[in-house]
């Protein structure tokens, strides 16, 4: 029988201490691992290890103290693997590698209170020792490259929630309730290279799978995981942009525990839908650093929701298009201190992006916010139920490109350009004033950046009643970039006056949303028509679009009303008493 279907015959108990597994094969396959490592890398390694370097840029972040993992990890097809192991053991010709077979077994509480914190625990035994890690903001975080890590190696393979360095960062009362979720079966290649003078990295090159405790099933482990050993974080995408030359990858911003958790639940769950995370900024941040840590977190963001996209969940998709539109909008609010090439080109990786996601999100909101609400009025329309049809034909084409676009090198290279750029602040070049701004502090730019973004929404807004609808697209569209401005940088401000600022526009900005979401209707509805029965879904999109305009015509002097409350809003950015030019009342 192979390991993978004894794992799924295996079950599992609770007892004493720690959970055990119940049946011996099973154990073995989960405690131990038949591992093929040369003498150097044997017993005389300290038994403790306090992980790798430290980024300096956490000292910013109020993390001194974390033993961090800086790691990028690549996602490949198993049949691609060995020649990017070539290409590896080329940039490392003193060194063909070693090898070795990693089965570890990952543990949680029957609540998976690890998991709520953000926390993984995992013990994996090699060449005879047991060693316990924990890992720290692994699960959806904002920074995919940096995670807080901490090992001890341990007598035995049950975990030990006292042990001196891993156990200090796990919560109290666990002891007795650990139990495995899930294990891993890796086979790994690990070679070091040195792609630049003080820079080292560790490649490793996993292939194996992922199997669930309860024999809910496995997933296969085809990746690279290249960890920086000292040197500077740029250097990582520089080696995964050379791999890329060589065959497909792409960055996997999820790790094996977060998979792992996924594999475990019950039913076919989709994979989860991440919203968008604050961004930590500091007072005295420079304005580089916080433009870096607007870009990683944005980044991850899109990354994270790659998953949920591709598994046709709509908010997955929303969810990248926010993230696509927040690296924007900060390029843009940043413009006058970057290089005119490099925004050309940042906007040239996201623009086609963009265009593909908001296909597919248009025709989302065209069924969820517009046909749905007005379909029990108009279930009379005969072509009702044809349009809904035709819909849902036009998504899954839609769909289908969204998969294309997320599986393209295209989008790889551009994801790992983009990276490369943020992380190695490569806007440097460029003229000794915008360098002089670049590193003053974040706190003396936020409040000119959001004056400029709220000067322009308040020139958009001038007499309301009689913009066209481009003009209230544009309106809008100003709306938006205040908002994601005010979210990048809202850190540093006072947080009530944030939120009481926030609630109004975001008012505003769903009345003017939904008056664009009738105005693109106008334009999806003929194409939805050309490939039904024409004459009776023309009519049935008519009436669709006739009840929602009417709806907007209800609405009109509540958005009026609402517009006239943000105007009259006291920017919180501002000190007291600065002066301010009120825009005029909305007019008829």
């Amino acid at each position: 029988m192979r390991a993978s279907a004894q794992l799924s015959h295996a079950g599992w108990k609770a007892g004493g201490d720690c959970a055990k597994l119940k049946y011996r094969r099973f154990a073995e396959l989960a405690a131990r691992s038949a591992v093929d490592r040369p003498a150097s890398q044997g017993p005389d390694h300290a038994a403790i290890r306090d992980v790798h370097c430290e980024r300096p840029d956490l000292l910013k972040r109020g993390r001194r103290g974390i033993s961090t993992e800086v790691e990028l990890k690549l996602a490949a097809s198993a049949a691609d693997l060995p020649e990017l192991k070539r290409a590896l053991v080329e940039m490392a010709p003193t060194s063909a590698g070693s090898h070795s077979r990693l089965i570890s077994t990952y543990y949680d509480t029957p609540d998976l209170a690890l998991k709520r914190r953000g926390l993984s625990l995992r013990v994996r035994e090699q060449s005879g020792r047991f060693i316990q890690t924990v890992k720290s903001g692994d699960l959806a975080g904002g920074d995919f490259l940096t995670r807080g890590e901490w090992e001890d190696e341990l007598a035995e393979s049950c975990p030990d929630p006292a042990a001196a360095q891993s156990g200090e960062h796990l919560p109290g009362g666990i002891a007795g309730v650990l139990q495995p979720l899930f294990a891993t079966d890796v086979t790994r290649t690990t070679v070091a290279i040195e792609p630049a003078p003080a820079t080292r990295i560790e490649a490793a090159i996993d292939q194996g799978e992922i199997r669930a405790a309860d024999g809910g099933g496995t997933e296969p482990i085809s990746e690279i995981e290249l960890e920086l050993k000292s040197g500077d974080a740029a250097a990582l995408y520089d080696v995964a942009l050379q791999l890329l030359e060589v065959a497909s990858i792409r960055i996997e911003p999820r790790s094996k525990s977060e998979r792992g958790y996924l594999l475990g639940e019950e039913g076919e769950a989709a994979p989860p839908v991440v919203h968008a995370e604050s961004v930590a900024l500091d007072q005295m941040m420079s304005v580089e650093a916080a433009l870096q840590e607007i870009g990683r977190a944005c980044l991850a963001h899109l990354l994270h929701n790659e998953a949920a996209a591709l598994a046709m969940e709509p908010e997955g998709v929303h969810q990248m298009r926010v993230a696509v539109r927040r690296i924007r909008s900060a390029i843009s609010a940043f413009k006058k201190l970057l290089p005119a090439a490099d925004r050309r080109r940042v906007s040239r990786e996201l623009a086609w992006l963009v265009d593909i996601l908001g296909r597919a999100r248009n025709l989302d909101v065209f069924g969820t916010d517009l046909l749905q609400p007005a379909r029990a009025a108009l279930s009379h329309e005969a072509g009702i139920s044809d349009l809904a049809a035709a819909l849902d034909r036009e998504r899954k084409a839609a769909y289908k490109r969204i998969e294309w676009a997320i599986l393209s090198k295209r989008h790889a290279a551009g994801m790992l350009r983009l990276s490369h750029w943020f992380e190695a602040r490569g806007w440097r070049d460029g003229s000794a004033g915008r360098s002089a701004l670049l590193t003053s502090p974040i706190s003396e730019l936020a409040p000119r950046l959001l004056d400029r973004r709220w000067r322009e929404l308040r020139k958009r807004s001038k007499r309301f009643g009689r913009l066209t609808a481009p003009q209230r697209h544009k309106l809008r569209i100003a709306a938006k970039k205040l908002r994601y401005t005010m979210e990048l940088l809202g850190s540093l401000f006072d947080q009530d006056e944030l939120q009481e600022f926030m609630k109004r526009l975001k008012r505003l900005q769903d009345d003017l949303g939904y008056a664009n979401d009738v105005r693109v209707a106008h334009d999806i509805l003929p194409e939805l028509c050309a490939g039904a029965r024409h004459g009776p879904v023309t009519r049935a999109g008519a009436r669709l679009l006739e009840w929602h305009e009417q709806a907007l015509a209800k609405a009109e002097r509540k958005l009026r009303q609402r517009l006239n409350r943000l105007n009259r809003a006291a920017p919180f950015w501002r000190e007291r008493g600065t002066p301010d030019v009120r825009s005029e009342r909305v007019g008829a």
